[in-house]
């Protein structure tokens, strides 16, 4: 049976159980479902939403439970990572990486942490992939990624992964160093 185009939370649900029941795997079945529905809101005249920058979210825990799009090259910096910038408070690490990662838009203005739900100002010739994210985490968008690179995409992910591993050790180092509970 073919399956329904539209892009309702239950047309995704109702197509997704077809191919399950039809025999495909759940992540076959899940793919197929949101690109059916990705092209009829793309006929409708729709566009698909990217989110950048910081990911706010009320869900306790580091768990990726927010689906979103991100301009493809995007990098996505860890929530721990944002934490540990804001020497444990993830406000705080939002601000610092806002100062550090943030994109001139036209006529100078800085575009930085757009709510995942907006549509963002430009997107990159590349398109938009399909994440799971998690509250928390900072999307830096390919342009800024591209820069970081020194005009180079590659460059700019292996420096951005160097970054965290860095850091990583970092907050473990400072962590390690804190003296215990206070003794009464």
């Amino acid at each position: 049976m073919p399956l329904k185009h539209g892009s309702s939370q239950e047309t995704i649900s109702s197509n997704i159980s077809e191919m399950v029941h039809s025999g495909h795997p759940q992540g076959q079945a899940v793919a197929a479902a949101l690109n059916t529905a990705r092209e009829a809101h793309m006929k409708r005249g729709g566009g698909v939403k990217t989110h950048r920058g910081p990911i706010h979210s009320t869900v306790a825990g580091r768990t990726d439970h927010l689906p979103m799009h991100v301009e493809s090259g995007s990098y996505v910096i860890p929530a721990d990572i944002i934490s540990a910038m804001g020497e444990g408070n993830s406000m705080a690490g939002f601000k610092v990486a806002k100062s550090i990662f943030s994109v001139d838009g036209p006529y100078g203005q800085k575009i930085t942490g757009i709510p995942y739900d907006q549509p963002a100002p430009h997107k990159a010739s590349g398109g938009s992939v399909p994440i799971v994210a998690a509250g928390g985490e900072y999307v830096i968008a390919p342009d800024e990624v591209e820069k970081i690179g020194g005009g180079s995409m590659d460059d700019g992910h292996k420096i951005l992964d160097a970054f965290v591993k860095k850091m990583r050790k970092k907050t473990i180092r400072t962590l390690q160093s804190l003296p215990g509970p206070k003794k009464d």
